[in-house]
């Protein structure tokens, strides 16, 4: 940090990031530590609340700061500067975002406007789970008798059905610890979610799904149960709510789904499986004229870079137990297969946004650019069999064009492909 950068935090005040203290006084330990605890922060020695600058004895203040701070467990990345302005001696204390929480004699403190304040229990087990310190889905609480056996029947019948594993009864409880649904004969809070009536233990395990007007919410349904139900039934009705768009091609009129459905299913499934259920909130889907949302609480995990996402599961139980049901069938290939479906479909557009608090894919209407003049011009010389060699010298224009246009009409059902090799050729779709 250089003189002028000083100067600039001292005028701009104490925030969330910054803190002043005339001296290191005895609790300076709870400040390091609610820094590290949330974004990371700077605290400046010598200088009032209202910021003005007093000065400090710099050495002292390091004594005193590395004396204190050797009871925050595990110990937070700090950096210490000296400097001094009008010959008055500060210290700069910059501390970085903790990858774990860090506490006080048992005590996690945080960092709330221009304050301190220790979480209960409830929020260091969200704040926990959200820096993927620990996995919630993991924890055991209730019996395993609690488990509803249609559940546990549907689940091995799945397994057989999607993955070809026939597990005898006798190594069902074993398979079912395996994949993190039972743990000290206690079922987890992810067997919970698979084997019973979910919402009545985990409150905030459901799908409302909400029909948006321009004045606001128009209606609202709830869909409650075991997760995969809840995928199974909310899945349903978007796709029968799915409109169809007209495209005029030549002489005649079809119809055309406005959304792909095997990119909303997919979003549907990692919105459940990938959702932060310590955060008291459900997954949304909201409907709006010219598009619609899938928003499921809590952020992407540490490490995670939407551009290149990897798999780094909130819920790895929970992810192991979808994957046994055939719900996701490629780890860390969600929103790249999303991606892949919206591309081949030219009616929509999709769009990943990442809060710290939320995670929501939108899909939007984009039917102007679905059949153009240069396709509409393919389709009526398709009216026979051609090859693209043909097509593209009719058309004036090059093979590739001519095989890209012909790759999105396939993928919308227009044209099919007939014979193979050098004997391919194309026709409009009866």
């Amino acid at each position: 940090m250089d003189l002028e950068e000083l100067i600039y935090l001292i005028k701009s005040g104490e925030s969330e990031t910054l803190e002043f203290k005339e001296t290191a006084g005895k609790n300076i330990h709870h400040e390091v530590a609610a820094f590290a605890n949330s974004e990371g922060g700077i605290i400046i020695v010598g200088v009032t609340d209202d910021g003005k600058i007093t000065g400090t004895d710099a050495k002292g203040a390091i004594e005193k700061l590395t004396s204190s701070i050797q009871s925050i467990i595990p110990p937070p990345v700090i950096k210490t500067q000296k400097m001094s302005i009008d010959d008055k001696d500060l210290l700069i204390i910059s501390i970085e975002k903790s990858k774990t929480l860090s506490s006080l004699g048992g005590v996690v403190y945080i960092r709330t406007g221009t304050g301190v304040r220790p979480l209960s229990l409830q929020e260091i087990i969200m704040l926990s789970s959200e820096m993927g310190t620990i996995n919630w889905d993991e924890i055991p609480m209730l019996e395993e008798e609690d488990a509803l056996p249609e559940y546990i029947e549907w689940f091995f019948e799945r397994v057989k059905e999607t993955r070809g594993k026939t597990i005898s009864d006798d190594n069902r409880s074993r398979y079912l610890r395996s994949d993190g649904a039972i743990k000290n004969g206690r079922l987890t809070n992810a067997g919970i979610l698979f084997f019973t009536e979910a919402t009545e233990n985990i409150s905030c395990a459901r799908i409302r799904r909400t029909g948006m007007g321009e004045d606001g919410p128009v209606w609202s349904e709830e869909y409650e149960g075991p997760v995969w139900k809840v995928i199974e039934e909310a899945y349903s009705d978007l796709v029968h709510d799915l409109k169809k768009t007209d495209v005029v091609i030549g002489t005649r009129r079809v119809k055309i789904e406005e959304y792909p459905p095997r990119a909303i299913r997919e979003a549907l499934i990692n919105a459940v499986a990938h959702r932060n259920y310590t955060i008291s909130a459900d997954v949304r889907i909201l409907s709006y004229p010219d598009r619609f949302e899938i928003k499921n609480p809590g952020g992407l995990m540490p490490g995670v870079n939407i551009k290149d996402p990897e798999h780094i599961p909130r819920n790895p139980s929970v992810s192991n137990l979808l994957y046994d049901t055939g719900y996701i069938e490629r780890y860390g290939f969600g929103i790249k297969m999303i991606e892949a479906e919206v591309d081949k479909h030219p009616l929509c557009s999709v769009e990943f946004r990442a809060t710290p608090a939320a995670f929501t894919v939108i899909f939007r209407k984009d039917v102007s650019s679905a059949i153009d003049e240069t396709d509409n011009r393919i389709l009526k010389h398709l009216n026979v069999p051609l090859q693209s060699n043909d097509l593209a010298v009719r058309l004036g224009i090059s093979k590739n064009t001519v095989l890209r246009r012909i790759k999105k009409l396939r993928d919308l059902g227009l044209i099919e492909k007939k014979g193979s090799g050098a004997q391919t050729h194309y026709v409009i779709r009866k």
